[in-house]
This record gives structure tokens, C-alpha cells and sequence, in this order.
């Protein structure tokens, strides 16, 4: 009887370690099945065959699907790789940043429209809760290459202020609005300076696909067309053009579509015509006066090299805003170059003036230069009135009669030997006669430096009207 109830007693307890085993599997059971449960809800809120829970929205839900089956960024968005993508584009110019005239370096602020077709993002409106618009990002699908050849420095051809979304629509058309900011070259003609007009030229291209692969339309719409633009103080905005071309390239077989842009641009000038225009119009009428100072105010030399100071601060002041443009040399600068030469001249005559004003009288007055008196003279025209002087010859004291009619004999015989004399009244005749024909010579020379000025102004005007 013992021994039954042993055999009995070990089934017992081997029955209840099968329950307990028994137990712990249905708890791994339990445990394995809910982590299944789990990971096939996570999959499902990734898989788009899925039945999705009813807190996701459908757009959410859309979005999730195109972008899933969406594939590699870098193909173009057709079915048939043979199929070319059409975009059509405008940039819309609004603020002129900077304009740095010594570099010819032009920094423009716009809005920029992309449109294309994405036949990767199209889907049935009636199976998404009729969604007929969504907005995506553009890290998320294939975007064309469009850069500007004329740009300046190196990265992405525009900055942008934040990342832009795109807006697309069942069909798959894509639309993208970017504010962006060009910094590009921009060829300046200073010829007109400061009423010149500035013509900007940029192209926007695809630099990697050619025109069978890519076709690059100008979207010619009211809001293309539209100028918003804001005038800056300095430059004022008259308009752009905008043209489609196709160029060969010597690289590449086939060739690229382009769209030329012209951005027209006029200087506001008032700011430059009172502070530069009308002082070296002052001046140029001040040149005039030097003629007019007589050689005994002492001043003449020194009012002619003020004036050459003048202008060429002046002209300095105009070049530091100009570019070293080697062709087409601004009519400002022809015009101060030639007051410059002219004041240069004022000097040099003053110079001579001065010389012949006060030369020695006991030198006569060439024949050649008599012709400057205009026909005056003071030996003919009237008697020299000169009180009995006393005059040193060779260390002795004479006494000399200074009537007219001895002072012409005396200098008729002392001609052929020079003055070597005793008559005063020749003295005073030759010393007129010099002070006259210095003084002719600057009515000549007023009259001359008025018709350059005349002409420069008259050149300086028809350049300005062509």
C-alpha cells in the first residue's frame, strides 16, 4: 500500500508542474500575440493597402500614400522616360536690394513661379474624400534645375528665406511660389551719368537637361506681367521683357531652352544734378572772370588755380560712384576733363598776361604783337603828358624835355639802338603799349574760352538727346 500511494503522490506533482508550464506558455502567448498586434498597427499607418484608423485624416492619409509610392527624387516626373517635362516660369521683381555701381554687382529681391506636371502625384479625387488640392514639400518630389547664368558667388542660384511648399492638385500640376534673392552681374552704361538708364539681362535655364528633355515656357499671364516693385529713392523701375529661346551650346548635341529676362532700370538724377551739375556749371561761369580780373589786382593767377582744384574734386567725387568702364567714357567726365584743360589754359594765359602787363619798357613792342592793341595806339592816338623827370643814364644826371614832339624825335633816332636813353616819354609809351596788348590778349582769350565752353555745353547736350 505504500508503494501506490508513492506512484501516486509523484503524478500529483508532475501534473501540476504540466499546469504551471502550461500557464507560463499561455503568457508568452498572450505577450507575443499583442507585440503582433502592435507592430501590424505600426505597419499600417505606413502601408497605404492598409486599413487605416479613423483619427487620421484623409489628407494625412493621401499625403502618406503619394509620398510612399512616390520612388527616387532625381527622375523626371513622366511614365514614358521619352516624354519631355513642360514648365512654365516667371520671376516678378519687388525690391531692389543693393545695386553696387563700382563692381556692377545687382542684388534683387522677387517672387518666382514654377508650374509643372508631376505624373507621380496624381490620384482619384472621389477615393480621398474628394481632396482636389494639397500642399507637399519640395525635398519631397523631383524639382527642375533652374538656375541664372549671371549669378554671382557659389551654392543654390537663390536664397531662400524658408523652405517652399508646393501646391498640387489631382491632375499632378505642381505650382510653386518663392520669394527669392538674386545677386547677379549686371553690365552698366555710365554714359549718361546721372540720367542713365540700366538694362539688367538674366537668363533662367535647366543646366542639365536639354530641350527633349526639358521645355522651358514663359508663363504669360496677368500676374507675370504684373509690376510690383517699389521704388528705392534711387532707381526707378520702368518695366522688363521677358523672351523664350533655344541656344546651341558647342558642349552638347541638342540644344537648351532659355527665357531672357531685361530688367530696365532709370536713375533718379535730382539728387546728382544740385549737388554736381549746377556747382560745375558755377564754376564753369566763374572761369569766365579770370579773364576779366585786371593784372593789377594781384589775384588773377591764384582765382585760375582755385578753379582747377575745384574741378578736379568735383571729378573725383563723380568717379568714385562710377565703374572703370574703359568704352563709352561718361558725358560728365568729357565735360569736366575739358573745363579742367580750360582752367589749365586760364592759367597758363594768366601766366602771360602777368609777363607782358609788366615787361620792361625800355623794350619795345614787337610788330606781331601790336595787332593785339585792336589799333590803340598811345603815341598816335594822344599825347603823353609826363612832367620834366630826372633820368640816370651811365651814372650821370640829364635833364629831358617830355613834349611830344621831342619825345618823338628822340625816339626816332634811338630806334636802331634801343632806348639806351634819356626820354621817359618813350618809356611810358612802350610801357602802355605793353599793358595793352597784355590786356588784348586776355579780351582774346575770354573770347576763346567762351566758345569752348559754348561748344563743350552744345557737345555735352546732343550727346545727352541720343
Amino acid at each position: 500500500m505504500r508503494k501506490v500511494y508513492v506512484q501516486e503522490a509523484g503524478k500529483h506533482d508532475l501534473r501540476s508542474n504540466i499546469g504551471i508550464h502550461l500557464k507560463k506558455m499561455n503568457i508568452i502567448r498572450e505577450y507575443y500575440l499583442l507585440l503582433t498586434l502592435l507592430a501590424c498597427s505600426a505597419v499600417s499607418e505606413k502601408a497605404p493597402g492598409l486599413e487605416w484608423a479613423s483619427s487620421v485624416s484623409p489628407m494625412k492619409r493621401l499625403a502618406n500614400q503619394l509620398s510612399f509610392n512616390y520612388g527616387p527624387r532625381n527622375v523626371r516626373p513622366r511614365l514614358r522616360h521619352s516624354d519631355p517635362v513642360e514648365l512654365v516660369m516667371y520671376f516678378s521683381p519687388s525690391i531692389l536690394s543693393e545695386f553696387v555701381e563700382q563692381t556692377q554687382i545687382l542684388a534683387i529681391q522677387g517672387v518666382l513661379f514654377m508650374g509643372w506636371v508631376d505624373e507621380f502625384l496624381t490620384w482619384d479625387p472621389q477615393h480621398h474624400d474628394n481632396i482636389n488640392v494639397m500642399s507637399m514639400r519640395s525635398k519631397d518630389i523631383w524639382m527642375p534645375d533652374i538656375t541664372v547664368y549671371e549669378r554671382l558667388g557659389t551654392g543654390t542660384a537663390v536664397v531662400n528665406l524658408f523652405e517652399p511648399y508646393l501646391i498640387v492638385n489631382s491632375t499632378g500640376y505642381v505650382e510653386m511660389y518663392q520669394l527669392v534673392d538674386l545677386t547677379v552681374y549686371c553690365r552698366l552704361n555710365m554714359n549718361k551719368f546721372p540720367f542713365d538708364v540700366q538694362r539688367c539681362r538674366m537668363k533662367f535655364t535647366s543646366f542639365t537637361y536639354d530641350s527633349d528633355q526639358f521645355i522651358l515656357r514663359y508663363a504669360n499671364t496677368t500676374a507675370a506681367n504684373q509690376s510690383i516693385f517699389r521704388v528705392n529713392g534711387v532707381w526707378r523701375f520702368r518695366g522688363f521683357s521677358a523672351n523664350e529661346v533655344e541656344v546651341k551650346y558647342a558642349c552638347c548635341p541638342n540644344p537648351f531652352g532659355e527665357i531672357h529676362y531685361e530688367f530696365v532700370l532709370a536713375r533718379i538724377g535730382d539728387f546728382y544734378v544740385f549737388s554736381i551739375w549746377i556747382p560745375s556749371i558755377l564754376l564753369s561761369i566763374l572761369e569766365l572772370t579770370v579773364f576779366l580780373v585786371h593784372p593789377d589786382s594781384g589775384e588773377k593767377v591764384s582765382l585760375s588755380v582755385n578753379n582747377v582744384l575745384a574741378f578736379i574734386l568735383f571729378q573725383q567725387i563723380v568717379l568714385e560712384n562710377m565703374p572703370n568702364i574703359g568704352e563709352d567714357p561718361p558725358i560728365l567726365v568729357v565735360y569736366f576733363s575739358a573745363m579742367i584743360a580750360l582752367s589749365c589754359g586760364s592759367v597758363l594765359s594768366s601766366v602771360i598776361v602777368l609777363r607782358i602787363y609788366h615787361h620792361d619798357p625800355s623794350t619795345p613792342v614787337p610788330g606781331f604783337l601790336k595787332c593785339l592793341t585792336f589799333g590803340k595806339n598811345p603815341a598816335r592816338g594822344s599825347d603823353v603828358v609826363v612832367s620834366r623827370a630826372v633820368v640816370t643814364v651811365s651814372g650821370n644826371l640829364t635833364h629831358s624835355d617830355t613834349s611830344p614832339s621831342n619825345s618823338r624825335r628822340k625816339g626816332s633816332s634811338n630806334r636802331g639802338e634801343g632806348i639806351q636813353g634819356s626820354d621817359p616819354s618813350l618809356l611810358e609809351v612802350n610801357r602802355i603799349t605793353w599793358n595793352r596788348v597784355a590786356l588784348g590778349l586776355d579780351k582774346l582769350c575770354l573770347v576763346v574760352a567762351v566758345l569752348i565752353m559754348v561748344g563743350t555745353g552744345l557737345y555735352c547736350c546732343l550727346k545727352f538727346q541720343q
